[in-house]
């Protein structure tokens, strides 16, 4: 699967790799996440970046982002899913264009 990664958990990251994902950066920590998400916003060739929920609601994401990046999609870990502190479609149009919109 070129073009994707993901950014998790060791658990959920050995979860993707068994499943054929090749792109797989496993965290401990949520500095280590944001870090490594720095890193992957600098690659041209992905377009879609997994990353745990439980790590979006703890990174200040929208704070790097840049204007052109890859898709990041929030997927729940191996405990399941939580609730989004932050309606992350919402947030993406507000970063990109400024404008709010209200759903």
């Amino acid at each position: 699967m070129e073009g994707i990664a993901l950014l998790a958990d060791s658990y959920t990251a050995t979860c993707f790799k068994l499943a054929g994902l090749s792109n797989i950066f496993s965290v401990k920590n949520v500095k280590e996440a944001e870090k490594q998400l720095f890193s992957l916003l600098d690659k041209n060739d992905l377009k879609i970046i997994l990353v745990t929920e439980q790590l979006i609601n703890q990174m200040q994401i929208f704070e790097i982002i840049p204007e052109k990046s890859p898709l990041i999609i929030p997927i729940p870990n191996l405990k399941g899913s939580t609730v989004l502190k932050t309606d992350l479609i919402v947030e993406l149009i507000k970063h990109k264009t400024g404008i709010e919109v209200k759903l």
